[in-house]
């Protein structure tokens, strides 16, 4: 006790004294518990009858992409011309810079993460109802090699091309997760709340709802923002083709009307970052995915090294490396319309 105290202070008595007993406890949780099933419940139904919004696909950069692209390949156009591929598609082709040269298209370009049929999927979305639609699959080398595509983000592809609006599954414990708590934050929360970007994208592109403005108001063209130092280890720079790719090109055709016209691009690498050979295997594995594609027309012959200042990563050009890139490449376009 503190000597300092009045002693009338000290001594008295408590002004309030709570007797909480363990049936008021268990009605207080029960009532908790209660409303939360009901708005479980509830998030539940609207989910299984359609009434909830479809997913925002805004809660990370790679779900932004690649829902973007989905509904730029869903919606109506008079451009004919579509680029389809990995992050390099994604990256290096500058439609802006196509435009100034008269070529009008748009880039569906997304994520080596998907794989090669899935790309498949957004070039037939994107030529339904067009008379003579020209697909142009840009990929890498880096994306040819890559094992295992990801099964999660094929999932967010279909879920943005399907729509995503309606159930998915039954009243099983294990999805009450998915089919309340999940489906509150993605088709309400995430439209309400920005998700910021990390990083050096976060510094050029703010939110994920940005992200997705700039997309589609380049036609598709997103902008790098890391820096390429060749004297850090970029990994190995020795080239092939997965078993994978084979399989993939083939579904990629398969996917394709009879009327659409499939054309080849392989991307290039930086200069310091390819060995000896690099470019008769590029040629060599070219030669072979555009055989398995059964590709219309003869692969466009772009430079499969480009100098070191021009990229930001091994697989991807800075703007004003995409820009120049993009002006050869309208060029060879040209010649070939």
């Amino acid at each position: 006790m503190n000597p300092n105290l009045p002693q009338a202070l000290a001594q008295r008595e408590p002004s309030h004294v709570y007797h909480v007993s363990a049936s008021h406890w268990v009605k207080l949780m029960a009532g908790v518990l209660a409303i939360a099933l009901l708005l479980m419940m509830g998030l539940g139904l609207l989910q299984r009858v359609g009434a909830l919004p479809g997913n925002a696909h805004l809660r990370d950069p790679d779900s932004t992409i690649i829902a973007t692209k989905a509904s730029m390949a869903s919606e109506p156009t008079e451009k004919s011309v579509a680029f389809v591929g990995d992050s390099s598609c994604l990256i290096n082709i500058d439609i802006p810079t196509l435009q100034q040269s008269g070529i009008e298209a748009v880039n569906l370009g997304t994520l080596s993460y998907l794989g090669i049929d899935a790309f498949g999927l957004l070039a037939r979305r994107f030529c339904e109802g067009k008379a003579k639609p020209r697909i142009i699959l840009v990929l890498h080398p880096e994306c040819l090699r890559m094992v295992e595509p990801s099964e999660d983000h094929r999932k967010i592809l279909e879920s943005a091309l399907g729509g995503g609006t309606g159930a998915d599954g039954g009243w099983h414990w294990k999805d009450i997760r998915g089919a309340t708590f999940d489906a509150f934050r993605e088709r309400l929360l995430d439209r309400w709340i920005p998700t910021p970007l990390k990083g050096r994208m976060g510094m050029r592109y703010g939110f994920t709802g940005d992200l997705r403005s700039e997309l589609r108001s380049r036609g598709g063209t997103m902008e790098e923002t890391a820096s390429f130092d060749p004297s850090q280890p970029q990994g190995s720079a020795e080239y092939r083709l997965a078993r994978r790719i084979r399989a993939e090109c083939e579904a990629f055709r398969a996917a394709l009307p009879k009327n659409a016209e499939l054309q080849l691009l392989i991307s290039p690498i930086p200069k310091s970052h390819a060995l000896r050979g690099h470019d008769a295997k590029v040629k060599e594995m070219q030669a072979q995915v555009e055989e398995w594609l059964k590709a219309d027309l003869p692969s466009l012959s772009l430079p499969s090294q480009w100098p070191d200042a021009e990229f930001g990563t091994v697989t991807h050009l800075l703007p004003s490396g995409a820009v120049n890139y993009s002006r050869i490449l309208a060029q060879k376009l040209s010649v070939t319309r």
